[in-house]
């Protein structure tokens, strides 16, 4: 009896490990192909079956679209929208789903859903219409125009995502804050603000990320100086052709940023800070 549980219990953690093993290559699939396109020769990239391994690896893909192509002037801009988008998404949200967390009015969960409902409008429907608002107001062209438009999907997540962080915070301890002589906005910034890190993090990264990978908008509200990384990889393709290679090692190029910001700040993923704030 004792040994076939100990066999079902090492059964079990075996294919846990397997399943796990099969998500981690499925997701990391795309990126590996990514990173050996970026590094094959064009005659590589077309041999059938393909090469895996073995093939002549070279860094002429890099230096190829770093030579002609402005991918230092993309990259300042992707960087400039994406924290501006992420700053002003923020600055909007945070406030906002406080307020949903701690006013209590009639509609204020359909609101919420609302909000959460309104990031799933397909962005070619506002891209046209947001084109013209911004003729008329002489942005168009600018980087301000992007920033502002993404803002209005990331703002609304931000804070239905806050919204629930802040709910989870005790009362007690703006209270208890109060009564220590703070204001309710001095509370709010020494007390529950570092208390919701993580969601203020993972908001600010799913701001950013949303932003840096834009395509619609930043196609249709930029112009050739405030063009950004993902309009770049356009550029890769001729009237005949695609460099595959390049765009590859475009990817690359935009593909990195992002990683790293995510890898910067995991530690800050962890739920559940406020355990034990009220003794």
């Amino acid at each position: 009896m004792n040994m076939t549980h100990t066999t079902r219990k090492n059964l079990g953690q075996v294919l846990r490990i397997l399943l796990v093993t099969l998500c981690v290559i499925f997701f990391l699939f795309p990126i590996i192909w990514l990173l050996e396109t970026s590094l094959k020769l064009k005659i590589d990239m077309f041999t059938l079956p393909p090469k895996w391994i073995g093939f002549t690896m070279t860094l002429k893909n890099f230096t190829y679209v770093l030579k002609t192509m402005p991918v230092l002037t993309w990259g300042k801009n992707s960087l400039l929208i994406s924290l501006g988008t992420m700053t002003l998404s923020l600055v909007l949200g945070v406030p906002a789903g406080y307020a949903f967390s701690r006013v209590k009015f009639r509609g204020r969960f359909a609101l919420l859903i609302f909000f959460l409902l309104a990031r799933t409008l397909p962005p070619v429907t506002l891209a046209l219409p947001f084109r013209v608002l911004m003729l008329n107001m002489g942005l168009f062209g600018t980087r301000l125009s992007v920033i502002l438009i993404d803002t209005i999907y990331d703002a609304t997540f931000t804070a239905w995502l806050m919204s629930g962080l802040f709910a989870s915070i005790p009362e007690d301890l703006e209270e208890a804050a109060i009564i220590d002589g703070c204001t309710a906005f001095t509370a709010f910034f020494k007390v529950i603000l570092p208390l919701s890190l993580p969601g203020l993090v993972t908001s600010a990264l799913f701001a950013f990320i949303y932003s840096w990978n834009d395509f619609i908008f930043a196609m249709t509200l930029t112009s050739p100086k405030t063009a950004t990384l993902p309009l770049g990889m356009l550029s890769t393709s001729g009237m005949l052709s695609v460099g595959w290679t390049y765009m590859a090692a475009m990817g690359v190029f935009a593909m990195l940023p992002v990683l790293l910001l995510s890898l910067f700040l995991q530690k800050y993923y962890v739920s559940g800070l406020t355990l034990g704030g009220v003794k």
